[in-house]
């Protein structure tokens, strides 16, 4: 059996060597940077609206299910009904310990087959959620979403695509314009769902749809990197045989699989490595804090702004956050990615801060839709940063299993913030709630960034080793 497999292995590998050796040699087409940016933008649209959707009308299925559906034969009010909600969620966070294992496979496969199944699990998860009648329907189509929401694989495709000393300013220019693309979500509201409550379900069809046609198209013009193809035939010329003894010798040696993909290796891999250990552990703690700051939309109706209200101050973060995470990109590339992350970072605190006391009073939507942007904003820059500091610590050929392996870790923090969330927003409110769990989850986190990670700006990701 286990001859077998060697020999299914290596017959496998040979495949790719000359599938990848002909890819190599056929190169790129006219103008294809420009026409990847372009299939990289269309996904991070759709990836953008669908991490957004649940968001923009969580009071509206809450209502639904909960308050008026009288879950399980209870009765709700809005916090009761969430807090269930969010802990049901949990399941997603168990399904979604198995998006590392799927994001790792990019190491062995290749990015562009997880590039096509990422956007049409995306794209299925929407048109589930718009066809449910149910609870249980609607809440796997959220699951699909987010198991597919999870790997980001069209950020390594920029990443790894992008010139070294551009390489912030290219990701923060697509992530900016793809970041725009969520002023969808309130038109929707307006013109799909004409802020009815009971429409919600309309704003997922027209993603849902163009999701389809653009998971198309990248599979026609879409290539491999060439990052993933330079670093899979080095390892691929090296005789079979030989790599095996290397790894043996290895395990004798007590430094088993180094550089060998696959989501234990890569978590064996982080935990050996004290500055990417170290970056991991420190996300964790900032990633705490996502239950707390995706819980704009319940704050607004909690405070008693109308529908409409709600919708107009969803407008602001869509175009607060294309220009703040352009800035970024320029600013990533200038003065580093730790003081990106520390200055984005810090408007969270203030941002957050501003937009309770703004919300509280019921002052103008405008207002409260500027500093909703601004700290929502600031948190999701912080965020993608850390991510990029820690594929700029690792090798092309672990890299997709890094992140992988990155994305099974943070859960942990992750799974803490829910909780801690869910049982608090029972006892006070909504707002103060995430307020008291924000400040310390993203306070501690700059902090312990600011001493102890490296820069990592303008590394050359062929040259790591």
């Amino acid at each position: 059996m286990e001859q077998q497999y060697t020999n299914k292995q290596k017959d496998f590998e040979e495949r790719q060597y000359q599938k990848l050796s002909k890819l190599k040699e056929l190169g790129r087409y006219k103008n294809y940077f420009i026409v990847l940016l372009a299939l990289i933008l269309m996904v991070d649209i759709i990836d953008n609206i669908t991490t957004n959707a649940n968001n923009a009308v969580t009071s509206s299925f809450i209502k639904e299910f909960f308050i008026n559906g009288h879950l399980f034969g209870n009765d709700y009010d809005l916090a009761s009904g969430l807090a269930l909600h969010n802990t049901i969620s949990l399941i997603g966070h168990v399904i979604g310990l198995l998006t590392p294992f799927y994001k790792s496979l990019g190491d062995k496969y290749g990015r562009k087959p997880l590039f096509v199944l990422s956007t049409l699990g995306m794209t299925f998860g929407l048109l589930i959620v718009y066809f449910s009648k149910s609870y249980l329907t609607f809440m796997i189509g959220t699951f699909t979403m987010s198991f597919f929401l999870g790997h980001d694989i069209q950020i390594i495709y920029i990443l790894e695509e992008a010139p070294a000393k551009h390489r912030a300013t290219v990701y923060s220019i697509i992530k900016g314009i793809g970041g725009l693309s969520t002023i969808l979500l309130p038109i929707m509201r307006e013109s799909l769902m004409r802020n009815d409550d009971t429409l919600w379900r309309n704003i997922y069809i027209l993603p849902g749809i163009a999701g389809l046609v653009i998971c198309l198209l990248v599979l026609i013009f879409a290539k491999e990197t060439n990052t993933y193809i330079n670093g899979r035939l080095e390892y691929l010329q090296i005789p079979y045989e030989e790599r095996i003894k290397q790894e043996e010798q290895l395990k004798k040696e007590k430094k088993a699989n180094g550089n060998k993909a696959g989501i234990f290796n890569a978590v064996s891999y982080i935990f050996k490595n004290k500055d990417l250990r170290t970056l991991i552990l420190i996300k964790s703690i900032f990633d705490a804090a996502i239950i707390a700051v995706t819980n704009y939309e319940p704050i607004m109706n909690e405070a008693g702004m109308s529908a409409a209200s709600i919708t107009e101050a969803l407008y602001y973060y869509p175009i607060i956050y294309c220009v703040a995470v352009i800035i970024s990109g320029f600013m990533a590339d200038k003065i580093g990615r730790k003081k990106t992350i520390l200055i984005f970072g810090s408007i969270t605190f203030v941002g957050f801060a501003l937009f309770t006391l703004t919300t509280r009073n019921l002052a103008d939507p405008k207002i409260i839709g500027l500093f909703y942007g601004l700290y929502l904003g600031g948190y999701w820059i912080g965020r993608d940063y850390m991510e990029i500091i820690s594929t700029e610590m690792v090798p092309t050929d672990i890299r997709a299993s890094i992140v992988g392996a990155e994305g099974l870790l943070v859960y942990v923090g992750m799974g803490i913030g829910l909780a801690v969330v869910n049982i608090g927003m029972i006892f006070i409110p909504i707002w103060l709630t995430c307020l008291v769990w924000i400040l310390p989850c993203v306070g501690i986190s700059l902090y312990f960034l600011s001493l102890k990670v490296k820069e990592t700006k303008g590394i050359d990701y062929e040259s790591i080793k």
